[in-house]
């Protein structure tokens, strides 16, 4: 069975990232859902330890669950509001900790460092019209999953979330599914 993992970057339950991942999921139903919501995870930050450059893992061990279901899915989906021009925290954090794939692959020699193939997407929500830092965002995790045995190919970006202003386009949505799906 394939797997999809879903990565939640708001720390809102009921907010728009939320109501997207409800609308997401039908269309993964064949699949085995993950779901982790970075602001409850709590990762630590990488602190550039150089544990990985000389093991497998991290010396910190709070996301090895985590790190397993991510190694093990097919597709990925990340789900994030956009704070202060970027990722929350939370979600920087765990990208941060992908850092233990580059050591593998530029230090121990693992040509891919993760097994597995990855179809990616991102869905980013924006308070405002923050189209700009939406590109930086999905243009850093498509550099990232190019190292990780991975490819973005979907994207779905709703601007002005906090205005009330957004509306969720259906079209845009099966287009997400689609290109993430392949």
């Amino acid at each position: 069975m394939e797997k999809l993992l879903i990565i939640n970057g708001s720390p809102r339950s009921n907010g728009v990232c939320a109501e997207l991942i409800k609308q997401v999921r039908p269309f993964f139903l064949d699949c085995d859902i993950r779901q982790y919501d970075v602001f409850a995870l709590a990762p630590a930050p990488c602190c550039d330890c150089k544990y990985c450059e000389y093991h497998d893992g991290c010396s910190n061990h709070d996301l090895d669950i985590f790190f397993e279901d991510f190694e093990d899915s097919d597709y990925i989906a990340f789900f994030t509001p956009v704070y202060n021009n970027f990722f929350p925290a939370p979600l920087k954090a765990v990208l941060d900790r992908f850092q233990r794939y580059f050591s593998a692959r530029f230090k121990r020699g693992a040509n891919p460092p993760v097994e597995k193939p990855k179809r990616v997407g991102a869905v980013i929500c924006a308070g405002s019209n923050a189209k700009t830092a939406s590109d930086y965002m999905f243009n850093t995790l498509k550099q990232s999953f190019h190292i990780l045995n991975g490819e973005v190919f979907a994207r779905y970006y709703i601007p002005n979330t906090d205005l009330g202003q957004y509306t969720f386009n259906i079209t845009e949505l099966r287009k997400f599914i689609n290109q993430l799906r392949g």
